[in-house]
């Protein structure tokens, strides 16, 4: 079995990154607030990314002039080759790992967590795991379990990844959530998301309905706890809860009879300075009401316009990262100057919202 070796390299001599006022001319039109955004001018996938702490991101990437070329495992043609760390502090960008393809990928804190294929064995995995440069990798069929908050791997599996019921881990120290069972779920309205807390037999019994409520979430740091959202049916906005390690639950959102309710919504993501929303809805290569944006008070204001993907925000609150395109265009104008050795427009990008009006 070949492992693949890792990088920490910078990619390039030329490649440092420079802080641009990227929407200027956009947002001077619309009248909207400003914020600085930092692009990183390097191709990005719309794919897993994530903050290792408060000034470095890692992300799948693409390498101008290798993308289309033949793969060296059996000659497809090549796409993202690369999970690349930005340094947004240091403006400079530096090779993780190479990968040929999209791989699963968990990052929390420098714990690093992924799966990459390995040539002529279509069953088994390399998983490589553990703190950032002191990375185990073995061989494997899948017999563990992860932990997606935490993103430590757990051989043999625990108590939370019991096949027979919907249950969620939340970092080690604070248990998990149980949704109920896979089969033959409790569609009532009495149905309720059991709280398991570390050590304890007894769960504690959440005001929250397992089937109105998505069973995957997200762990906010600088609130030391988990936004909970609405499953949804449409793409209208949809109420957001945020519970925490003591059972408390509040819930934060709460859009419905907004006049702006309606306009297409995606996830959500809490920063310090407030819910980040993405949304809206254009044409193929206009704007149009798509974008980012920031609720202040009871209505979102867009702070960055276009397509805004693969949200992550830093463990302090104050950072958000994103894949960034104008519109449907663009991306595809991006895909094609790929193909032709240049990078494109599709790019990271980040906005510290703690330095912005």
């Amino acid at each position: 079995m070949k492992m693949r070796n890792r990088h920490m390299a910078k990619f390039a001599s030329g490649l440092l990154l420079f802080t641009v006022l990227a929407m200027g001319s956009q947002l001077a039109a619309y009248g909207e607030p400003r914020y600085p955004v930092l692009d990183s001018k390097f191709p990005a996938a719309e794919a897993k990314l994530g903050w290792l702490d408060n000034e470095r991101v890692m992300f799948h990437g693409y390498e101008v002039g290798k993308v289309g070329r033949p793969s060296p495992d059996d000659g497809h043609p090549m796409a993202e080759t690369g999970l690349f760390i930005w340094d947004t502090s240091q403006n400079n960008i530096t090779k993780y790992w190479d990968i040929d393809g999209i791989t699963p990928l968990c990052l929390f804190h420098d714990q690093v967590w992924m799966l990459l294929r390995i040539k002529g064995d279509e069953k088994a995995r390399l998983l490589v795991s553990g703190k950032l440069g002191h990375e185990q990798q073995i061989k494997t069929m899948g017999e563990g379990a992860l932990n997606g908050v935490s993103c430590r791997y757990y051989t043999p599996k625990p108590e939370w990844a019991d096949e027979r019921r919907v249950r969620r881990a939340l970092l080690e120290e604070h248990g998990y959530l149980d949704f109920g069972p896979w089969s033959n779920p409790d569609r009532s309205d009495a149905a309720r998301i059991l709280f398991y807390r570390k050590a304890e037999k007894e769960p504690i019994t959440l005001p929250l309905n397992p089937n109105h409520v998505l069973n995957l979430f997200e762990y906010v740091e600088f609130e030391n706890a988990y936004l909970l959202e609405s499953r949804r049916q449409t793409t209208y906005a949809a109420p957001v809860w945020l519970f925490k390690p003591d059972g408390t639950v509040t819930k934060i959102f709460e859009p419905t009879g907004k006049k702006w309710e309606r306009m297409g919504w995606g996830h959500y993501q809490l920063t310090k300075k407030g819910l980040f929303l993405v949304g809206g809805t254009g044409k193929y290569d206009q704007v149009g009401t798509t974008g980012g944006y920031l609720l202040s008070g009871d209505e979102p204001k867009r702070i960055v316009p276009g397509f805004v993907r693969n949200v992550s925000v830093s463990p302090n609150g104050c950072k958000i990262v994103f894949v960034h395109a104008l519109h449907s265009q663009a991306e595809a104008d991006s895909v094609k100057a790929l193909r032709e050795g240049k990078p494109g427009t599709r790019t990271l990008q980040m906005i510290d919202l703690c330095k912005g009006e």
